[in-house]
């Protein structure tokens, strides 16, 4: 699966969060909140104003990567699962002029690098402006890729993109 901060292609849509877990599925009619494979509801775009992330950031660029490699060391050296599971975060979305705010969960320990959560949020508020556009989450793969470009120029202060 193809995954760029706390977005992460799942089939036939964009996932926020660890689809394991707690998440958004971004689908081109509308935002399922779920909690792996359970439906918790379902929201058409129309309805959708604003989705906000809340989830820890660092400015480290590889979170991910070396929180796999640390709690993997350390697991093998203790010779037991460590139980270190990432804490949920969580997502606020403006649904009609009303807040609701959901678990989010993680896909690793430790927060993810701040410019990710930016262009997922960059992202997300072009998805809710630009219903046009909305048909790309049937096919995801290149939204990850806008995301991260989106991502970049945030992180070294450019505007385009």
């Amino acid at each position: 699966m193809k995954r760029y901060g706390p977005l992460i292609v799942v089939p036939g849509a964009l996932g926020v969060g660890d689809p394991g877990r707690h998440h958004l599925r971004l689908t081109p009619e509308a935002v399922l909140f779920r909690d792996g494979t359970e439906n918790r509801g379902i929201v058409p775009w129309g309805q959708v104003e604003r989705v906000l992330l809340d989830v820890p950031v660092t400015r480290f660029r590889l979170p991910g990567l070396v929180s796999t490699i640390v709690i993997g060391a350390l697991t093998f050296l203790a010779l037991s699962d460590l139980g270190m599971d990432p804490e949920d975060g969580t997502v606020d979305v403006v649904i009609d002029g009303e807040s609701t705010t959901t678990p989010l969960s993680r896909h690793h320990v430790g927060g993810y690098w701040a410019p990710t959560v930016d262009g997922a949020h960059r992202l997300l508020q072009h998805l809710i402006d630009h219903p046009d556009q909305r048909s790309l989450l049937a096919r995801p793969e290149p939204l990850i890729e806008v995301a991260a470009r989106l991502a970049r120029s945030a992180a070294t202060g450019s505007s385009g993109s």
